[in-house]
């Protein structure tokens, strides 16, 4: 998650970089253009035929010639638009380097250093934008020697009201196709970069790729207008869409960073993109993806293009809605042909981060994917495990599972699986109980305590941290056997707490002494009192806490631990977790959520329980942040020495 100041200036920048693009006035060419998706250094995808495309004068006439191809020039006319194209056959993958020239009157452009070879498109929001430099697996690369037998195009990371010609220009930022250097790399997309590169070298030739991302956006900014318009489902979804930047800005990102390459070729599409659409409509995310994939297939004029996308990791979402996205998007990946799902429930780093700093595994199932599916190769099994049925057997339930052609396999308790009864209170919903969980061959037996006549299984059917895997290493898809969304999953596991008492020396009349409750005041200087919404695991646990002030960095203070164990502090999930997580040790338990409650009943966002594992004896800093809301310590007893 970003922090208040980061979030602030990614705003900004979108509402200025939209606005400054609404205001263009889409004038007609007035003598030959030619769009950054067609440039030097590009990769045409090999055995295929490819457009060279630009703009000239309406009605002008352009001529095209490759050295590829023997004969007089291609001549075409521009339409009335000034758009003009070309096809060209393009043979099989060459790392010999071509040119292009084209004429137009008096004006004579050539094109270099040209290679044929395999294109893909990378696409999404924050995950897929997420950088080569800011990844903790990848950016090592950046310091040695670069495949130049990939090329990289990068749209921007830029909106548009309307449909804009070509990349937008913007400062600072390569929009033109590039031979893999170190400054566009260390920009590129980590996953799309990730991808192409081992797709270069499994298959020996070229790989161009083209980064269209942009943070925190929803699928329906990436449709085009005339899509959306001709589908009420679409519409209605976009109406649910409250974020103040993109709200009734659909269809802008495809202007900026589609529209501009809409007459390239791709061999497909790798998307990384979904987190915005879980406050929307998760459940109607399925429709609107299945829907973009076709539009685009027919955009790009290939009607069996692969798709594959990435799931969602599991994050801090509220109830079942991230679970929902995870379910939408394997619903398309199982009825979409060419289409598949890669799973992330084993990439988080920082538990609860929905921006894994690793991305290498990820890129790599994503090229295994495509090396399987759509290439050919023999690269054993790339499908992830996944729900296929299940049968109850007295007081428990046997899943069956696609894809696990070795068994399976897990360390230690086997995490995330629940057991749904009728629920007494309302026979149309079910209640659900944390489970036990053992594996039997290629099969699952799921029993739970007092769970005598089980209706349904789920698993990691909410923001859970599963740990089931394929042989071949693969994590189990999250699942339900249910359709009831009315149903929310039981609070997920989490471990007994440690009871081990600390002493806390602090600055004097700094903390005041509490107790984690229903009714505790989570501030002393506010009215907001912890709500029903807590872990039971900790209740009746002290609790220092400390005012509530504005532009305020925490006093912190050390904590001696008298007993081997864990140690505890309360903390809000903002970018503060990456520091303490790095520097510190500390780690994230997304099931322990604490939320506050206003006099006016009104919850505020979330805090989170952390820890850290200690020595008796052990003293910890506990760290400073600079968050109003503080950093609470949290222990079974506390002793409180306060100095000057």
């Amino acid at each position: 998650m970003k922090s208040l100041k980061t979030l602030f200036l990614v705003v900004v920048a979108a509402l200025f970089a939209t606005l400054n693009l609404s205001a263009q006035e889409q004038e007609l060419p007035k003598s030959l253009e030619i769009p950054s998706a067609i440039g030097d250094n590009m990769v045409l995808q090999q055995n295929s035929t490819v457009n060279i495309w630009g703009y000239a004068k309406p009605k002008s006439k352009v001529s095209v010639a490759c050295d590829w191809i023997a004969g007089k020039p291609t001549t075409v006319k521009a339409d009335a638009e000034g758009v003009w194209i070309v096809p060209v056959a393009v043979p099989a993958a060459s790392f010999d380097p071509h040119t292009v020239t084209i004429k137009s009157g008096k004006q004579v452009v050539t094109l270099k250093n040209i290679l044929f070879g395999e294109v893909w498109l990378c696409a999404g929001q924050s995950n897929m934008e997420w950088p080569v430099r800011k990844t903790l697996d990848m950016k090592g690369q950046l310091e040695g020697k670069l495949n130049t037998n990939i090329r990289l195009l990068c749209t921007g990371r830029i909106s548009a009201e309307t449909p804009q010609r070509d990349i937008p220009v913007q400062e600072g930022k390569n929009t033109k196709w590039a031979v893999c250097n170190a400054e566009d790399l260390a920009q590129f997309s980590a996953v799309g970069y990730g991808f192409g590169k081992e797709l270069q070298e499994a298959l020996g030739v070229p790989v161009g790729l083209v980064d269209a991302s942009y943070g925190g956006t929803y699928v329906e900014g990436w449709m085009k207008r005339e899509v959306i318009d001709s589908d009420a489902k679409i519409l209605k979804d976009c109406t649910k869409i409250k974020h103040k930047v993109w709200k009734g800005k659909e269809s802008h990102l495809y202007n900026a960073n589609i529209y501009p390459i809409r007459h390239n070729s791709f061999a497909g599409v790798i998307w990384y993109q979904g987190c915005a659409n879980v406050s929307s409509s998760p459940r109607g995310y399925a429709h609107s993806l299945e829907v973009l994939i076709n539009s685009w297939r027919e955009e790009f004029n290939n009607p069996t293009m692969p798709f594959y996308i990435v799931q969602l990791v599991p994050h801090t979402y509220a109830g079942i809605k991230g679970a929902q996205l995870r379910e939408s998007q394997e619903k398309v990946a199982r009825r979409v042909e060419h289409c598949e799902i890669v799973g992330t429930m084993d990439q988080l780093d920082i538990p609860g981060d929905i921006h894994p700093r690793y991305k290498a595994d990820v890129a790599h199932r994503l090229a295994q994917t495509a090396l399987g599916e759509h290439y050919g190769k023999s690269v054993g099994i790339f499908r992830h495990p996944s729900y296929k049925g299940m049968t109850v057997e007295g007081n428990a339930i046997r899943v069956s599972l696609n894809h696990v052609p070795k068994g399976l396999k897990a360390e230690g308790r086997i995490n995330g699986f629940q057991l749904g009864v009728t629920d007494p209170q309302n026979e149309k919903r079910l209640k659900f109980y944390v489970a036990e969980a053992k594996i039997e061959g290629k099969e699952i037996v799921v029993t739970a305590e007092g769970v005598t006549a089980p209706k349904a299984v789920r698993y990691c059917f909410n923001e859970d941290v599963g740990n089931v895997f394929s042989v071949e290493g693969l994590p189990l898809l999250p699942f339900r056997s249910d359709k009831n969304n009315a149903s929310l999953s039981a609070t997920p596991y989490i471990e007994p707490a440690s009871e081990i008492a600390v002493t806390v020396e602090a600055k004097k009349g700094y903390y005041k002494m509490s107790e984690l409750k229903e009714g505790a005041h989570m501030w002393p200087n506010l009215k907001q009192k912890v709500s029903e919404v807590y872990p039971r695991e900790f209740e009746g646990f002290k609790m220092l806490t400390a005012n509530s002030l504005k532009k305020h960095k925490t006093e912190g203070g050390k904590i001696t631990a008298a007993a081997d164990g864990r140690i505890y502090c309360i903390a809000r999930n903002t970018a503060d977790i990456r520091k303490y997580h790095d520097k510190h040790g500390w780690k994230l338990i997304i099931p322990a959520e604490v939320r506050a409650v206003k006099p006016d009943g009104k919850k505020i966002a979330a805090q989170y329980v952390c820890y850290r594992e200690v020595k008796a004896g052990e003293t910890v800093a506990l760290p400073r942040v600079k968050d109003h809301y503080s950093l609470f310590v949290l222990a079974k007893d506390i002793t409180l020495v306060e100095v000057e």
